[in-house]
């Protein structure tokens, strides 16, 4: 799988906020706006570095059945084993979960591995570990994660981008007002959650982002 396709729009189907009665439906909108790349993020108290869950891979073997329909990128967050399986994309982990060399030896090349940091160190060393791509937040203040949470600013990304040879993705309080910034400092995607999940209409919200980003 070539990293090259971690650009644009990355969408977020987190189960902590979801609208939908499904994660696959929920998901489903985020395809029918025109996004290209989908993450499932159905994160536990005790994952740690739980590489199997039944019920992420009850949901993501439906996520699957979207492929006949719809040309994306599927990342499954945390879980290696259930990516594997189910020959999903890529698996997307942080810091309290399996270590990035781990999951290569695991998987050899049949995934690819992003990785959450909230530091230019540490984004630099998942690179050097072997993540194909690194997700770099919060750049901006966001609700989903509590006070506290490290805000790295606009300026940390804009580094970022320009010193690291695999994409960064821009991740945490993204929005229409702020998009233009987002793209404007190099990065390759910018993910969203609660950007496109509040929105009245998912799918309209998803298409709006989508040809902004072009």
């Amino acid at each position: 799988m070539n990293a090259s396709r971690i650009k644009g729009l990355y969408a977020i189907a987190d189960k902590d906020w979801n609208p939908y009665e499904s994660l696959p439906e929920l998901i489903g909108k985020f395809l029918v706006g025109g996004c290209k790349i989908i993450q499932l993020r159905m994160k536990t108290q005790t994952v740690r570095r739980e590489i199997w869950n039944g019920e992420a891979y009850d949901v993501a073997k439906d996520v699957m059945k979207l492929k006949r329909r719809f040309d994306f990128t599927f990342i499954i967050n945390d879980y290696v084993d259930v990516a594997a399986e189910l020959r999903a994309d890529g698996v997307h982990v942080g810091k309290n979960d399996m270590p990035i060399a781990e999951i290569r030896r695991h998987v050899k090349d049949r995934l690819l591995i992003g990785y959450s940091s909230h530091s230019l160190e540490e984004a630099l060393e998942a690179q050097k570990e072997g993540a194909d791509y690194v997700a770099l937040g919060a750049v901006y203040p966001t609700r989903t994660k509590g006070p506290g949470h490290p805000v790295v600013g606009i300026d940390m990304l804009r580094t970022a981008a320009s010193m690291l040879q695999v994409p960064v993705v821009a991740i945490g309080g993204i929005n229409r007002n702020n998009i233009k910034e987002v793209f404007e400092s190099k990065a390759s995607a910018a993910a969203m959650i609660t950007s496109l999940t509040s929105a009245s209409d998912v799918v309209s919200e998803t298409r709006w982002f989508v040809e902004n980003i072009k």
